[in-house]
């Protein structure tokens, strides 16, 4: 799910099964974020209320306003206006995607995503991404860790 009210706000705009083209995301001013610009399918639009169902957020009601599902060749990418942590399948299923019948699913999330997606994963793969929240502790700026200290599993020794 990318959070961008201008591309959301723009599938609405044209309406499902039209063609959009428009720059989408890398709006965050985080250094190596940039917009990938394309032309998408409006395959589905939603007015983006629902209600959760997984271990993390169960029972949560979700506001995260105009939504929509873009296609590009066989790639469907969610949009949103607000960013919510992607942690619970239901932010899949309400634009009418079912997470458990897709051969690959792209959460960007840290750790929040595996209570509700472990289960149905065959593999996790972590990637590194521009963001607030860096994936690999090695890559923090550390200064003050006690002598000894790893700053990644089986990593080398803090010095």
């Amino acid at each position: 799910m990318i959070a961008d009210a201008e591309v959301a706000r723009a599938a609405h705009a044209v309406g499902e099964g039209s063609e959009l083209t428009i720059a989408l995301g890398g709006k965050s001013g985080i250094p190596g974020d940039a917009p990938f610009e394309a032309t998408f399918t409006v395959e589905r639009l939603h007015d983006g209320r629902f209600t959760c169902t997984g271990p993390f957020y169960r029972g949560a009601r979700m506001t995260i306003g105009p939504s929509a599902s873009l296609r590009i060749g066989d790639v469907r990418v969610i949009v949103a206006c607000e960013k919510p942590q992607l942690a619970d399948q239901a932010m899949y299923r309400f634009i009418g995607i079912e997470p458990t019948k897709e051969a690959i699913l792209v959460n960007k999330s840290s750790v929040h995503f595996r209570a509700d997606f472990a289960p149905i994963a065959e593999t996790i793969l972590v990637c590194k991404a521009p963001g607030p929240m860096l994936a690999d502790p090695a890559d923090f700026p550390w200064k003050r860790l006690s002598p000894g200290m790893r700053v990644r599993p089986n990593g080398p020794v803090f010095g």
